[in-house]
């Protein structure tokens, strides 16, 4: 199609040739954007049907990551510039030809990064149709599909310069070696954290949805995002942290996550007793103690433990507080759980409940925690103990500001 018509219809219309020429140039470029138009709406109008179609019974990821990430959208922007790449030559000729040469690298330069806009959408697509994996969240791939994206588009600006410059993209990657300390500079962080992502990902050492904990940058909450650069934490108190991700490298870091896929979370809670109301246990204050706890005889109770008289309130009660987590429905009994006596203190001896509970989630753990130990803390005077509590003597207490008025 060489629009010749357009040329002569003018000189039908009585226009002098001068400008009869410059008035065929502007309907020709008129035509062929008007065209270039329609063939983009059709395109996008073919594709949206035909996709729709396609993906109506694909599975859900499939049609998220084809249709949300914009992938045909970006296609469609190929047929316009094809057509007027296609009507350059016919368009700009004679005193006009000049013209081909800056105009096709123009729409050479647009054609690369339309091309790259599209594989960066391909990119987005696996990135989409990824994280409806179960590994997803084992093995995040954003840092990736990042590097992947920032590849492309360092490869489009090369190019864009090759064009250019009408050399080839070799010629200028031969040079690139020059700018190897300068990149490096400039991108360190990118390239650290591209590193760490990479040992991350491999190591499986965070994931998303994990519980970690960095002290030495204030972090303690759950994953939300691993990229590039950063990693992206909300605390337990809503704040967001961005931590670069070569962090967790350099530094050390605790994930919570073997305790949450075990279903036990560690409780270790000390109860202080005064050791001033530790005694031995007559044999009736033994009987009592059994039978009211135990559900048993002095004698069964002693055997079964291999004891022997005389026993100390203080052994009654912490083989009590272990009868009591073994008996309790929130405790682990495949894991570690006992109640064991540690070094005394100045603020007494610590009784110390070390157990699994079954409750991993904060709130429901502190609640299973905190009843343990409201009931032992009760539990302690029907044996004769008291728990340590500290009193300052130089202040006066209130039977001793009533005896001094």
């Amino acid at each position: 199609m060489d629009l010749l018509f357009v040329t002569e219809w003018l000189e039908k219309t009585g226009f002098k040739p001068a400008v009869i020429e410059y008035l065929a140039l502007a309907i020709k470029a008129a035509i062929i954007i008007v065209v270039s138009y329609i063939t983009y709406a059709i395109a996008r109008l073919v594709i949206n049907r035909a996709i729709h179609r396609l993906l109506k019974k694909a599975p859900e990821r499939w049609y998220n990551s084809l249709v949300n990430s914009g992938f045909f959208k970006r296609c469609a922007n190929l047929a316009p510039i094809l057509v007027i790449n296609a009507f350059i030559p016919v368009i700009f000729t004679e005193n006009f030809e000049a013209w081909q040469g800056p105009l096709q690298t123009a729409i050479a330069i647009y054609l690369t990064w339309i091309i790259t806009s599209i594989l960066t959408a391909l990119a987005n697509v696996i990135h989409i149709a990824y994280e409806y994996s179960n590994k997803a969240k084992e093995v995040p791939i954003t840092g990736v599909i990042q590097v992947i994206k920032l590849v492309l588009v360092l490869m489009a600006i090369i190019i864009t310069v090759a064009i250019i410059m009408d050399k080839s993209p070799m010629y200028l990657l031969s040079g690139f070696g020059a700018m190897t300390a300068i990149l490096m500079v400039v991108f360190k962080d990118t390239l650290m954290g591209f590193v760490a992502g990479v040992q991350l990902a491999t190591n499986r050492m965070v994931a998303i949805d994990d519980w970690i904990q960095v002290p030495d940058s204030n972090v303690d909450g759950v994953v939300k995002e691993v990229g590039l650069i950063t990693l992206k934490v909300e605390n337990w108190d809503k704040t967001t942290v961005f931590l670069p991700t070569y962090v967790l490298i350099h530094q050390s870091f605790k994930n919570w996550q073997g305790m949450v896929n075990s279903g036990g979370r560690r409780m270790m809670r000390s109860i202080m007793i005064d050791l001033d109301s530790t005694k031995s246990l007559t044999e009736e204050q033994l009987n009592d103690i059994a039978s009211e706890f135990f559900d048993t005889d002095s004698r069964a109770w002693l055997n079964e433990n291999e004891l022997a008289t005389p026993v100390s309130n203080l052994t009654a009660f912490r083989l009590y507080a272990e009868h009591y987590l073994v008996n309790h429905p929130k405790i682990r009994q495949d894991m570690t759980f006992m109640a064991r006596l540690l070094q005394p203190t100045p603020a007494g001896i610590p009784l110390e409940i070390y157990a699994f509970s079954e409750e991993t989630e904060w709130t429901k753990y502190e609640t299973v925690q905190s009843s343990i130990v409201e009931h032992l803390y009760t539990a302690m005077p029907s044996f004769g103990l008291k728990h340590y509590q500290y009193f300052n003597k130089e202040l006066p207490t209130t039977e001793d500001k009533r005896s001094g008025e």
